[in-house]
């Protein structure tokens, strides 16, 4: 299994104890469906310059990312929000690359848990 981060074991502790494994597990698989989805969209619309649905695709993606601990994406996805807010176009589409970046070094231990 693919080592989980420290930083990621609070989060993954405190839905444990609400729910138990089972209910980690099916939140990885929901989280990896929907993360894939806004990912390939958040792609499209970088590329297409369209820097408002950017930020809000980084704004979805966020509080889901940290509620299971990618804590690293989930700052990606802040970032990203606040440069697209503010019109950074730079920044914004800087921010799509350590997105993609920060939930390719975490879909493996998510996949893991998801399969478990």
């Amino acid at each position: 299994m693919s080592q989980v981060p420290e930083d990621a074991k609070p989060a993954l502790d405190l839905l444990k104890s609400v729910g138990g494994d089972e209910m980690v597990s099916m939140m990885m698989q929901t989280f990896i469906q929907f993360a894939e989805e806004r990912l390939a969209k958040l792609v499209e619309e970088a590329g297409n310059r369209r820097i408002s649905e950017v930020a809000s695709i980084a704004h979805s993606l966020k509080s889901s990312a940290r509620q299971l601990g990618a804590l690293a994406m989930g700052e990606a996805c802040a970032v990203t929000e606040i440069a697209g807010k503010s019109g950074d176009m730079d920044g914004a589409l800087d921010g799509v690359t350590a997105i993609q970046r920060e939930y390719a070094a975490a879909k493996p231990w998510m996949q893991a848990l998801a399969n478990s």
